[in-house]
């Protein structure tokens, strides 16, 4: 039998290469039409994290990959979101009196 992460992910790389043919991101791509390699390498780790998972909770992890299916599907979650640090304000000790 298949792992139950197996189907999910290549669900999802579908859905990212199917997403990006659609699209025609020729321009900020260099190979038109296909996804750049940050949204394939993004799934890879996602899946991998949830294949790390002791083998009692395959059908958790299955069911999390599934989800992040039908995130990507409506425009939930987008593997090639960029994330940004934020720059926190520094805690300023209390005044004394």
């Amino acid at each position: 039998m298949a792992n139950p992460l197996l189907y999910p992910a290549l669900a999802e790389t579908g859905l990212i290469i199917y997403r990006d043919v659609q699209a025609g991101t020729a321009k900020t791509n260099p190979v038109p039409y296909l996804p750049l390699p940050n949204q394939l390498v993004s799934v890879a780790i996602v899946y991998g994290i949830l294949g790390v998972l002791p083998e009692r909770f395959d059908r958790v992890a299955a069911m999390l990959g599934w989800g992040f299916v039908v995130a990507t599907a409506l425009n939930l979650y987008d593997p090639s979101a960029k994330v940004v640090a934020t720059k926190k304000a520094a805690i300023q000790p209390a005044a004394q009196n």
